[in-house]
C-alpha cells in the first residue's frame, strides 16, 4: 500500500506483480513459521504511538547523559544482569531492544528471561534497575 501511495501507479500488470509479491511473503512466512500468535496482536498497534513517545523521552534523557559521560570523560561502566516481566518473546524482545536503543546502554545477551546489560556508568544502570522502562513495556502486553 504504501509503495502504490508513493508512486501512484495503478497499472493492472503492477498492481497483479504486487499482489502475487505480498502472497509469497505471507506463504514464506507461514511455511517458515514466522507468524507466532503474539507476533503484532491488535491491542499492541493503539499502544505504539504512546509507547513511541515514552521512548523518544527516555532516548532523548539517555542521549543527554551520555553526552555529558563523553565531554567529561567520568566512565565507569557496568555488566549486570535484569529480569524481564514479559510474558511473550516479542515483549521481551521490545524490551531488549529499548534498551539498546536508550544511548549508554546495550542488551548484549537474552536467556529466557534474564538480559546481560552494559551500561556506561552506574546512573544509567539504576535507572534500568529502577524497573520503569520494564513496567511500559510489560503494559504493552496486557
Amino acid at each position: 500500500m504504501l509503495w502504490l501511495v508513493l508512486s501512484g501507479y495503478l497499472k493492472t500488470l503492477l498492481l497483479f506483480f504486487g499482489l502475487v509479491s505480498v502472497l509469497f511473503v505471507i506463504w514464506m512466512s507461514y511455511r517458515a513459521n514466522a507468524l507466532e500468535e503474539d507476533s503484532l496482536p491488535i491491542k499492541l498497534i493503539l499502544k505504539l504511538p504512546f509507547y513511541w513517545l515514552w521512548l523518544f523521552k527516555e532516548i532523548f534523557k539517555s542521549g543527554i547523559i551520555t553526552t555529558a559521560l563523553i565531554w567529561n570523560g567520568k566512565f565507569a561502566p557496568q555488566l549486570f544482569r535484569i529480569r524481564a516481566s514479559q510474558k511473550s518473546t516479542t515483549g521481551i524482545a521490545n524490551y531488549a531492544n529499548a534498551i539498546t536503543l536508550t544511548p549508554g546502554t546495550v542488551t548484549i545477551e537474552v536467556e529466557k528471561k534474564t538480559l546481560l546489560v552494559h551500561a556506561l556508568n552506574k546512573k544509567l544502570s539504576e535507572d534500568l534497575q529502577s524497573e520503569d522502562m520494564d513496567k511500559v513495556i510489560t503494559g504493552l502486553d496486557k
